[in-house]
């Protein structure tokens, strides 16, 4: 299983190399199609309809293929887009490549989130979007070594589209790990234990079979597929607690791309020359995939709700220190803040989803959850964008204050609908950790006891 758990990593690096590449080689690519600047706007919101669109289909499609399938087909549909980026000769065809491009990203987002979200620890959850942070940061680095090869832009997509379909042909060899794990029911090393009955259990809180342990975030329940209730996303809506998770997602990535897309614009406003504004930029970024690698070790002792819970309040404490006059050399602490603050957050409420709604809802909860914040990412940003452009970019920090305390709210209330069945969800894992580390403690003294016999007779 060490395979396939190497697989899923590289699978969510190949997830971030076509994400951050059109930012960085757009300069070029309008020059070369002839194209406003301002049309790079026009693709982003293309393909994250797209995205959007994928997202909420993928529940029923996850069902009939299963996630091995299901992401290697969406792996394979992203890099023939990329492909197509790379050979575009116009504006209209970069268009029709892009609708492809945001199906594939959707569907195997929420694929490999719920996946990640069931079956993994949430120490996992954590690490993996943190390599998500390594393949956007590879994505410019491809481009780089393309232009200096003169490959062009074109020729960086061939190289985002090459590396796709390595992983493709990866995750192929994979497929039936992938079967195996979802039978299993988790990477952990398993110890059969009862599962936990209570009065008024149901499918969604009281899962049956319960054959997987591991730390205190990691205990994971498993049932079939026939006991699952399918039902549409308009149906699923109707569930306590999920608009409130939607809203919860929206105002997060409201939170997260309104601080990567304007704090270089804030900081040049500030009075940092554009060289040090980008520097500082990057330690944002930095500082968020550092934040998730923590986030990791610190999820083997903490719970998701304490790590969202955290990141959330240093977040607040960013914004609202970055608000005060403070002197300059202040401002990129606060700003690296930030992304600490981030990094907990998304991997924590993605890994709490089937706590709190039940494993047979996880993937429907998933894709209404990244639903929202798609949503979020594409409306938010540029309604502050309207705001600078009328009043000042010097309101940036206050923006963020009240999207963070939006945030706030929606998370506590989502607690409080959901609070049931986190309490006994967050129960039922402390239980399976103290068993698990009772036989932990037996099996060290029976290796004891072993140890001393042979010795003993050693010395006879």
């Amino acid at each position: 299983m060490i395979f396939l758990l190497v697989v899923i990593y590289v699978a969510f690096i190949g997830l971030g190399l076509p994400d951050t590449i059109l930012g960085a080689a757009w300069p070029l690519m309008h020059l070369d199609l002839k194209t406003p600047i301002s049309a790079a706007g026009i693709l982003s919101i293309i393909a994250s309809l797209g995205t959007i669109a994928s997202s909420l289909c993928t529940p029923k499609v996850l069902r009939i293929l299963g996630t091995g399938k299901l992401v290697a087909y969406s792996i394979a549909l992203t890099a023939i887009a990329s492909i197509g980026y790379g050979f575009a000769e116009s504006f209209n065809v970069l268009c029709l490549w892009a609708i492809p491009m945001g199906i594939g990203a959707g569907a195997v987002d929420v694929a490999m989130n719920n996946f990640a979200a069931i079956y993994l620890e949430s120490k996992h959850t954590n690490w993996l979007h943190a390599s998500w942070g390594i393949g956007a940061t590879l994505g410019p680095s491809l481009l780089s070594l393309s232009i200096m090869t003169n490959g062009g832009w074109r020729g960086a997509y061939e190289y985002v589209a090459a590396t796709l379909a390595a992983i493709f042909l990866l995750i192929l060899v994979s497929l039936p790990l992938w079967k195996k794990m979802e039978a299993r029911g988790g990477l952990s090393e398993n110890v059969t234990i009862p599962a936990i009955a209570s009065k008024n259990a149901t499918p969604e809180n009281a899962p049956k079979n319960v054959t997987h342990i591991g730390n205190s975030s990691s205990g994971k329940a498993t049932h079939s597929d026939s006991n699952s209730p399918h039902i549409s996303i308009r149906e699923a809506l109707r569930i306590p607690g999920m608009k409130l998770s939607f809203l919860t997602f929206f105002f997060y990535s409201a939170l997260e791309i309104s601080t990567s897309l304007w704090c270089g614009t804030y900081l040049i406003a500030c009075g940092f020359k554009p060289e040090i504004g980008a520097f500082i930029v990057s330690l944002m970024f930095a500082s968020v995939m550092i934040g998730r690698i923590a986030s990791g070790f610190f999820a083997i002792k903490f719970t998701d709700h304490r790590l969202i819970y955290t990141g959330i309040f240093i977040v607040t404490a960013g914004c609202l220190v970055l608000s005060l006059p403070l002197p300059l050399w202040m401002q990129p602490v606060c700003i690296c803040l930030l992304g600490l603050g981030c990094a907990p957050v998304y991997p924590s409420l993605i890994h709490a989803t089937p706590a709190r709604f039940g494993e047979s809802l996880s993937s429907q909860a998933i894709s209404i959850q990244l639903a929202g914040s798609y949503i979020g990412s594409i409306l938010m940003p540029p309604a502050f964008g309207l705001v600078a452009a009328k009043f000042s970019v010097h309101l940036w920090p206050i923006s963020l204050s009240i999207f963070v305390g939006l945030l706030l709210l929606c998370v506590c209330l989502l607690d409080y609908v959901t609070h049931k069945k986190l309490n006994k969800s967050y129960a039922r894992e402390r239980v399976i950790d103290i068993l698990h580390t009772v036989s932990m403690e037996s099996l060290k003294r029976e290796r004891r006891i072993q140890r001393r016999l042979r010795n003993r007779q050693r010395k006879r």
